[in-house]
């Protein structure tokens, strides 16, 4: 039986609301990757959110060409880190739960910081540092439980992380910048 609009959509929405509720209790340290389904289907998902939200905040900084080449930098950066990481810990088997845990917290906090620059166009450096420190925070939290190791060790790899990718974004930048 086919089920009438109307409930799809409420199934929809208790199902995104059931999904941005462990993503945020992700966020706030209550839940750990192991908490988030296993399932490609919602990898793929919160990848593509990921890249989006990544690419409408670029955007209000960069061109749209930048802009698509630094979210897609940014996800090929985290996935081939974590999954080297995962795999020389022997941790393999965590890859889909670990990579959705990031991209869908990931895609959480973008949805954060898009609607705070779309408000607040000069958002003061202080807010800016501390929504990267919790992002730092929660990549650690994540980690850890993926790793099994201590928290410590997760902030250190996700310190670790952002460093390589801003150097990376930098490097490419340049790259892609005409010669003067």
């Amino acid at each position: 039986m086919i089920k009438p609009p109307h409930v799809v959509s409420t199934i929809m929405g208790s199902a995104l609301a059931t999904l941005a509720k462990a993503f945020w209790g992700i966020c706030t340290f209550r839940l750990a990757p192991q908490d988030i389904p296993r399932s490609i289907a919602l990898l793929c998902i919160t990848s593509v959110a990921n890249v989006v939200l990544s690419t409408l905040i670029n955007q209000l900084k960069l061109s749209l060409a930048s802009s698509v080449l630094v979210a897609l930098i940014e996800i090929v950066v985290l996935f081939g880190l974590t999954t080297a990481l995962l795999y020389s810990f022997s941790r393999t088997q965590r890859a889909v739960q670990t990579l959705t845990a990031l991209m869908g917290a990931g895609a959480l906090i973008g949805s954060l910081v898009l609607a705070l620059l779309l408000l607040f166009p000069a958002l003061p450096q202080p807010a800016r540092v501390a929504i990267f420190v919790w992002n730092l925070f929660i990549m650690a939290h994540i980690l850890r439980h993926a790793l099994e190791t201590r928290f410590i060790v997760g902030f250190f790899v996700a310190i670790g992380y952002a460093i390589f990718l801003i150097q990376l974004v930098v490097f490419i930048d340049r790259l892609l910048r005409p010669a003067v």
